[in-house]
């Protein structure tokens, strides 16, 4: 669950400014343990409640604690604390699962729920979980036909014992009852000015509006294939109305007047919100965009959307948006904000073509989450948590408490780390750098054989100690480059938000600088005809340089490469992925296979260059940047196999892996030689210079990473040896 930046803590702030590294780490909460993805029956039997703590600083009893014969002394603050006769002897230790290295699981609450009580009273709203789709039904027939297969893989992912709803939007809002085998939809005309003469509660109450989906699935299925578009798609028809705004606010009023249900709201969106309440005005990306950054340059109606954030968590929900971009701008940036409060999920297709909605929706809700979850990570003597990343929210009253409404296996948060003393780790001798991370959590575990479902609440916690580093050059020795990329990434998305993507793409390069500086210096290199650029004295920082220029170049940064809703889910979805994952993202593994009927890529990864293309023998690569797989044949493989590869190839399986295997399904495209695709291909090579305008300023170095990767790397050593002057 814990991974360090740095695998050696800097002794003092002058070793860590020295080596120039953020200092800090990722926390997966729920990552698997031991290989495998915890299941909720997999826990230890002694409570949470029973597991020591320290009376001073209140961390777990745990591996690196010392015994003595009447007290244990803990490994995060040095205090003793009285020793219960569960830790007699050192025999009885050894076999309790609280004190051996790694990740301890125990269950804090368990509560059993019939599935034919679900509607009764005396549940607790976290005992009654409830999901309501709502669909945008302005858009084109097609839109409404990918939307209604999304929405059928999704009643094939919930469990049975969910309750759920139906609610469609144009300019008019469409209320499902689904209690009869017969659904029938009421509809509730959305006036100017979106203030509804009718409510969703006053048709249907909540206890009315939701029905399980186990016993309903077929009534359920028959309302989500009745719906249709409700515009035209004709020359000349009326412009489409989308009031999503007016039925996001009548929705949670109605839970927020029976606040019974552990809601989950799913929104499903083709266009911007243009009418009622909320209705966002049109946006180009422009100058002021860049310059100013996103949280000062949202459209006029985003103020509505932030409103939400407080009704969103004061009941607990969790609202979820998936946007397929029919056309234009979208708003992604102005609906964010309720959509990150609650940890809520996110997904972005930029047209019709490239969306995966069904998969996707299947595979994020047929996965185990955690909900109203809390974290706190625990430090050792001489350091603590400065700053906090990912979708999750300081407490408002202790300090270094942090909640997560609701996270997966794959949700990642970040945390940096400073000094609480000028004597740095070394201030408690007595202490080691240690980290506790505890997490705890409520998780529904379904019991299908008798008729019932767990509401459990458990605790995870991890321990992790890192010893020290006394010089730079341990510290560059033992950094993680993910884990630093990782970092570097979340600080820039908070630059670029408050301060725009001119100043954040100038803070990164800075950075890079004063990096490579002191790492130069560390090394005792200062001549410019003998810096080190890309660190070759540590194999695991050598990609770092490329971390910085891919981002530079990449969607994340780059000026114009992307419209406003696709930067912003970008950063979105940056802010939550795991070190190897964000990998990808900021820079793409380019890998060849010899044909299609290879299973495994026989070369990477390989420089983002034509003259890789040029001068390959194989006949296929494939360009992997997470959320994009493109796959391109040179002219030398159409002349030797079929292409597109055949279904059943095993370049087919291999990407299929990859699909299974990610958060969010990628696209697949298709590319050959000497073809009008082949361009989209060749322009995703960017350690070529871009085909667009270098990006004007006051240096060569700010335009720098437009001219391609070697040329950077030249104005690189430039700025590196003026700094060192």
């Amino acid at each position: 669950m814990i991974r360090p930046s740095l695998r050696r803590t800097p002794e003092n702030a002058s070793v860590k400014d020295a080596a120039g590294l953020p200092w800090g780490c990722a926390l997966i909460p729920l990552a698997p343990a031991s290989g495998n993805v915890p299941r909720p029956s997999a826990v230890d039997e002694i409570l949470a409640e029973e597991i020591p703590r320290c009376q001073q600083c209140f961390g777990y009893i745990n591996a690196y604690c010392m015994f003595e014969k009447k007290a244990w002394i803990c490994s995060l603050c040095g205090n003793k604390n009285d020793l219960s006769s569960r830790y007699a002897t050192s025999a009885v230790r050894a076999s309790l699962q609280e004190l051996q290295r790694g990740i301890v699981d125990v269950v804090e609450e368990c509560v059993e729920v019939d599935v034919g009580d679900i509607f009764s009273k005396d549940l607790k709203p976290q005992e009654r979980p409830a999901v309501v789709a709502v669909v945008d039904v302005s858009g084109s027939e097609d839109f409404v036909e990918v939307v209604k297969s999304g929405i059928l893989a999704l009643l094939e992912a919930l469990p049975p014992y969910v309750l759920f709803g139906l609610i469609t939007v144009s300019d008019s809002i469409g209320v499902y009852d689904m209690r009869s085998s017969f659904p029938h939809c009421f509809q509730i005309p959305v006036p100017e000015d979106g203030e509804l003469d009718v409510a969703i509660a006053d048709i249907l109450p909540a206890d009315c509006f939701l029905v399980q989906l186990g016993s309903s699935k077929p009534t359920i299925s028959a309302a989500v294939e009745s719906i249709s578009a409700a515009g035209s798609s004709e020359q000349g028809a009326a412009p489409r109305r989308f009031a999503l705004g007016s039925c996001l606010d009548t929705l949670l009023e109605m839970f927020e007047e029976d606040a019974q249900f552990s809601l989950r709201i799913i929104s499903v969106i083709g266009s911007r919100p243009n009418f009622g309440l909320g209705a966002l005005e049109e946006q180009a990306q422009t100058a002021s965009f860049l310059s100013q950054g996103i949280a000062k340059n949202l459209p006029k109606g985003s103020e509505f959307y932030s409103s939400l954030v407080d009704r969103v968590t004061s009941i607990s929900a969790v609202v979820d948006l998936f946007v397929i971009a029919e056309e234009g701008y979208v708003g992604v940036d102005a609906m964010i904000p309720m959509v990150e409060c609650a940890g809520g999920t996110m997904v972005y297709y930029p047209g019709i073509d490239t969306s995966a909605l069904p998969q996707d929706l299947y595979r994020t809700y047929s996965r185990p989450f955690a909900s109203n979850a809390i974290l706190r990570l625990r430090c050792s003597s001489g350091f603590q948590v400065a700053r906090a990343y990912g979708h999750l929210s300081a407490d408002k009253q202790y300090d270094n408490l942090y909640h997560v409404a609701s996270c997966h296996s794959e949700s990642c948060f970040a945390v940096d780390f400073e000094f609480d003393n000028p004597s740095g780790v070394t201030s408690n001798l007595d202490v080691q750098p240690t980290l506790q991370l505890a997490f705890s959590y409520s998780c529904i575990v379904p019991d299908p054989e008798a008729n019932s479902f767990q509401v459990q609440r458990r605790l995870r916690i991890e321990t992790s100690r890192v010893d020290i580093g006394r010089q730079a050059l341990d510290i560059y020795a033992h950094a993680d480059s993910e884990v630093v990329a990782s970092l570097l990434c979340h600080k820039i998305i908070v630059a670029q938000a408050t301060e725009g993507t001119g100043e954040a793409r100038m803070l990164l390069q800075d950075w890079l600088v004063i990096l490579t500086a002191r790492y130069n210096e560390n090394m005792l290199r200062r001549r410019e005809a003998g810096l080190d650029l890309q660190f070759s004295r540590f194999p695991n920082l050598a990609s770092l340089t490329k971390v910085v220029y891919g981002m530079l170049r990449g969607k994340l940064l780059d000026p114009v490469v992307v419209s406003r809703d696709e930067r912003s889910f970008i950063c979105y979805l940056c802010s939550s992925l795991t070190p190897e994952a964000l990998t990808y993202t900021i820079y793409p593994k380019l890998i060849s296979f010899k044909d299609p009927n290879s299973s495994q890529p026989s070369g990477g990864p390989l420089f983002l260059l034509n003259s890789t293309l040029d001068n390959a023998t194989d006949g296929i690569f494939l360009l992997d940047s997470y959320t994009d797989l493109c796959v391109y044949c040179t002219a030398q493989g159409l002349e030797t196999f079929p292409y597109p590869p055949p279904p059943d190839c095993g370049l087919r399986t291999y990407i299929q892996y990859i699909k299974e295997n990610r958060a969010i399904c990628p696209h697949v495209y298709y590319t050959k030689a000497k073809d009008g695709t082949e361009q989209d291909f060749i322009s995703r090579l960017i350690e070529e210079p871009s085909h667009r305008t270098a990006e004007s300023g006051a240096t060569e170095w700010v335009g720098a990473a437009a001219k391609g990767y070697n040329v950077f790397l030249e104005v690189l050593g430039t700025e590196v040896k003026e700094f060192l002057e």
